[in-house]
């Protein structure tokens, strides 16, 4: 243990070191940017005139800053949920709005770690567990493949826009570890992530357009599986929020998402015990007949409906043929991929006729592949298997219910994928690793796992256990092999 605690005590001036030259190069990259606002015309996807858009955004990023750096809790519920409902605000809300305020909110957490580290004479431990390494061994091989499309001459900007949809998986699960690393910080996250994704499902029910979904999942299975463990009033209240979740997914009219669902349902239907089959079932019912119920009431949602029929009529367009493209790139380089970044210009697509493909595709084990070959394919996969070995151990209980919905948006990446980027598949681990070491594990958790509802339950419902200690150094509890803690 003193040998690790003295391994880690060498590498954390590493550690912030790396933090630190990166919020510094971002910042400097800020004061070097030409006055018009041509830089920020091309990462927000907006026109030169909209030069307030740099004082705007760096206004927000301070903010961000400051609250990062007093409450780290808020850094992810914050990077998930207000991204894209404020990315509008910047550009023309397009894919490279969303990507370019979404990366900054994650510097603005690494940076806020930093500050607190600096600030505070005794900083938190991070949870260290086994899938710290396999994470660290892909965010190696996103850095490399990102130098490598830059030697091959692959042009910076698209080096950047597919490094940001591989580098978000490692970030996301790297931020967890340190800002949710003690159960009251968990807690606190969960409470702020349900209370602001309910506030604006209801007040954006009825408003046309396509949001939400991906979150919502995130959030709505693993409180039907928390239901399961309450009783009364507190689990009328869970399933309550569940189906209001669930009902936005599907009015979301994301088939990706609906894949995504699909399959997290059908582990928790065949993998759950008894109970967890049981409230799944009624929390799909419920969700239904809420939905049919918001149909009838309101004009609004009855608009947004439509779109869910439009959504079966669509048909795969051109994702197949782009496809075809990433996977002949992937057979030219089948170990390293064509380097992150890499297109193949004047490829014909069926019904768009000539056009430049790539680095980004709708299938996301294709861009794996194009991008980065196979060697990016077995990085990313690692700790993501890695992970499922210990939440599928389960059959109860959050890690349980956040091993499913990996899951299933590994079935769903396949198809399609969210604007932020596949933020799921580095969050979804974390989360499975950390509810797991603070005692939320299923009652039938297997032996030499921490001991089943220790902590009041991620999601929001506090459960009535006794409130276990923050401090996650020496609290005498047994730790499983999974976990690595600094000592």
């Amino acid at each position: 243990m003193r040998s690790a605690a003295m391994s880690s005590a060498a590498l954390r001036p590493v550690a912030v070191g790396v933090l630190t030259g990166v919020a510094a190069g971002v910042a400097g990259l800020v004061v070097v940017l030409p006055a018009d606002g041509s830089f920020v015309a091309a990462l927000l996807g907006g026109s030169t005139a909209r030069v307030g858009d740099l004082g705007l955004l760096v206004t927000g990023v301070a903010v961000c800053w400051a609250v990062f750096t007093l409450w780290p809790s808020t850094v992810l519920p914050t990077a998930v949920i207000t991204v894209t409902n404020l990315a509008g605000l910047f550009g023309d809300g397009s894919i490279r709005a969303v990507m370019g305020v979404h990366a900054l909110v994650l510097v603005a957490g690494a940076a806020g770690l930093i500050t607190r580290r600096l600030l505070f004479r005794h900083p938190e431990a991070r949870c260290r567990t086994v899938a710290d390494v396999p994470m660290a061994v892909a965010a190696l091989v996103i850095v490399t493949g990102a130098g490598y499309g830059l030697l091959l001459g692959n042009a910076p900007f698209g080096v950047m826009l597919a490094g940001y949809h591989f580098a978000v998986i490692p970030a996301y699960y790297f931020l967890a570890t340190y800002t949710l690393n003690t159960p009251a910080r968990l807690r606190s996250a969960a409470v702020l992530f349900v209370s602001a994704s309910a506030l604006l499902i209801v007040t954006s029910l009825a408003a046309p357009g396509r949001h939400g979904g991906v979150w919502a999942l995130v959030i709505a299975l693993p409180l039907l599986v928390i239901s399961c463990r309450t009783t009364g009033w507190r689990r009328i209240g869970l399933v309550a929020i569940a189906a209001l979740h669930l009902m936005d997914v599907a009015l979301a009219a994301y088939r990706t998402t609906w894949v995504a669902t699909g399959v997290a349902v059908l582990v928790l239907l065949l993998r759950g015990d008894r109970a967890v089959r049981r409230m799944t079932a009624a929390t799909v019912l419920a969700s239904t007949t809420l939905l049919v119920g918001v149909f009838a009431l309101s004009s609004g949602v009855r608009i947004r409906a439509e779109s869910m029929d439009s959504a079966f009529d669509r048909d795969a367009g051109f994702r197949v043929p782009e496809a075809m493209v990433g996977l002949r790139v992937f057979l030219h380089h089948p170990i390293l991929g064509g380097g992150i970044g890499q297109v193949t210009p004047q490829a014909y697509l069926s019904g768009r006729g000539f056009m430049e493909v790539g680095p980004l595709y709708h299938v996301y084990h294709v861009m794996i592949l194009a991008n980065l070959g196979l060697v990016g394919l077995a990085a990313l996969l690692w700790p993501l298997i890695r992970t499922l070995r210990v939440g599928l151990a389960f059959r109860s209980g959050p890690p349980f219910a956040f091993a499913a919905l990996i899951c299933g948006f590994i079935v769903a990446v396949a198809f399609s994928g969210p604007t932020t980027g596949h933020w799921t598949l580095g969050l979804l681990p974390a989360l499975v690793l950390l509810t797991m070491r603070w005692g939320m594990a299923g009652a039938d958790a297997p032996a030499g796992h921490p001991p089943a509802a220790a902590v009041p339950a991620v999601g929001g419902a506090a459960a009535a256990a006794p409130r276990q200690s923050a401090e996650p150094i020496d609290d005498g509890r047994p730790v499983h092999p999974v976990f690595m803690e600094a000592r």
